[in-house]
């Protein structure tokens, strides 16, 4: 929330072509957002607004992973090295970092279009329930951004309304307050969305009752936890798990039961900004190798972010089919004739004595997207999933462990487990070896890479415990590490600043 300009809404008129439902702008800007939604299209190309601003918090850019998944147990710094002092905790995570400054930012930005859109409404004739659900849809992301700043900052600002003008004075709301606005905001969306929806990408009833789940098991409620991820497994005729885990991330099928919520994208370079990028982050640095260049199947090399010795150790190849969504040193060979080593030919295997460098580590093509026309192009098309529903089985299961119902979380743990398994073989665990650690040993075989895990850890009790003993650059993680610095400049621009987080 930028606290001493003026909100303008720059994402402009936006609105949903037929074939799924692609966000296409019409340029026009600095606009109004209150004045501007006076009527139904207006209305409707502000909530498009709001699922255009979700871009750069899932797909367009590095920060949001560098803050969900760098410095974890499971990832940590590739050759690239960037993000450094948020995998290795050092004074350099501080208030001045662009990361914190890009979700704080972002966040509010989203935050503040969603509020234009809820304010606008009562005044819009339209029918009614049109008019509810559009609303349902606003408020649904306005609480998904909320979600973000409460786990990452704590207590910060609450605004529901829209901000227009200069804002100098501002206070940080207490984290209640901040997620009894989150619970109304989806427990209203629930009431108001559809189960189903004919444009793929629109928010639906289970995306609200997903977000109410994972937010009822962060604030400790595991009641309502599970009721609203029992929810979304019950309503089958909309969600389902996948058979073959690798087809989930298919480019061929990002619409599919499993996907309980995505980020829209196309290959559109007038309408899809610069794209889904999350194809880079995960590559290694092959081309570095001698007798190496660079392949469209292989990925160009940003080499960001490496999973750690301890998440490639939860793998069983043999008998689990998550290994699929690794390439490995063992995929990789020699393709280069001008700098082929002494004795070796094209074709080749890798010389062994690269497996596990810096420059060969396991590589995650979960967003590896072959519809790229060459390796260099960074704009990606795959639409990207925020919520699916093996996460909602492991909340379900997490919530009524945490519950002390064991019994009645395993067979939510064993589905998802049962899922993985490879023909011949059944991953399914027994009730008493179910606890917490287990849990967070699936989610991260099963959600490797997909922006939970810091959350996870934080929310378990387990983040300075698992980083310390998994984390080769973790060992400076303190407790206020937890929280994150609030961005220095919204500090400065107030006149009142803004209390810093402890620590920091």
């Amino acid at each position: 929330m930028k606290t001493n300009i003026i909100y303008i809404l720059f994402f402009a008129t936006l609105c949903f072509s037929c074939d799924r439902d692609f966000l296409k702008e019409d340029p026009r800007s600095v606009l109004n957002p209150v004045g501007f939604y006076t009527d139904e299209a207006g209305l409707r190309a502000g909530v498009n607004a709001t699922y255009a601003a979700l871009r750069p918090m899932y797909g367009e850019q590095e920060a949001p992973f560098q803050l969900t998944l760098l410095g974890t147990d499971l990832f940590t710094h590739g050759k690239a090295e960037i993000g450094l002092p948020f995998d290795y905790y050092d004074a350099d995570l501080n208030s001045f970092s662009g990361e914190v400054a890009f979700i704080w930012n972002n966040c509010y930005n989203l935050i503040n279009i969603a509020n234009s859109v809820v304010s606008s409404a009562p005044e819009v004739q339209m029918n009614e329930v049109e008019k509810n659900h559009l609303v349902g849809e606003a408020r649904f992301i306005r609480a998904l951004a909320y979600f973000w700043l409460v786990q990452q900052f704590s207590d910060v600002p609450l605004r529901l309304e829209p901000t227009m003008g200069v804002v100098r004075e501002v206070k940080r709301n207490s984290k209640d307050e901040v997620y009894k606005a989150i619970i109304a905001d989806l427990v209203t969306a629930e009431a108001n969305l559809g189960d189903s929806h004919a444009q793929w990408g629109r928010v639906r009833k289970g995306a609200a009752r997903h977000l109410l789940s994972k937010v009822y098991l962060t604030i400790g409620d595991w009641e309502n936890a599970f009721f609203y991820a029992d929810k979304v497994i019950a309503d089958k005729s909309n969600y389902g798990l996948e058979a073959t885990f690798s087809d989930i991330f298919h480019h061929d099928n990002q619409v599919n039961k499993e996907v309980v919520f995505s980020v829209q994208y196309r290959n559109d370079l007038v309408n899809s900004g610069i794209g889904n990028r999350t194809h880079l982050f995960f590559t290694n640095s092959y081309s570095d190798i001698p007798g190496m260049q660079r392949e469209l199947q292989w990925g160009r090399p940003w080499s960001r972010y490496a999973p750690t010795a301890f998440l490639m150790s939860l793998f069983d190849d043999e008998s689990d089919e998550r290994t699929d969504i690794w390439r490995t040193f063992d995929d990789f060979y020699y393709n280069n004739p001008s700098s082929l080593p002494d004795g070796k030919s094209l074709g080749d295997p890798i010389d062994p004595s690269w497996e596990n460098t810096i420059e060969f580590h396991p590589a995650l093509i979960k967003y590896w997207d072959p519809t790229r026309p060459q390796v260099n192009e960074e704009r990606g098309n795959k639409d990207f999933i925020v919520f699916r529903l093996a996460e909602t089985y492991l909340i379900a299961a997490e919530a009524l462990l945490m519950d002390g119902k064991r019994a009645a979380a395993l067979p939510y743990f064993n589905a998802v487990r049962q899922r993985a398994s490879r023909e011949g073989y059944d991953l399914s665990v027994t009730e008493e070896m179910l606890d917490v650690d287990l849990i967070l040993d699936e989610r991260a075989r099963e959600l490797a890479g997909e922006m939970h895990r810091w959350f996870d850890l934080v929310r378990t009790g387990k983040a300075v415990e698992r980083i310390r003993l998994y984390s080769k650059n973790g060992a400076n993680i303190q407790p206020h590490h937890l929280l994150r610095p609030i961005p220095q400049n919204e500090i400065d621009l107030l006149e009142t600043p803004l209390p810093q987080n402890d620590g920091y």
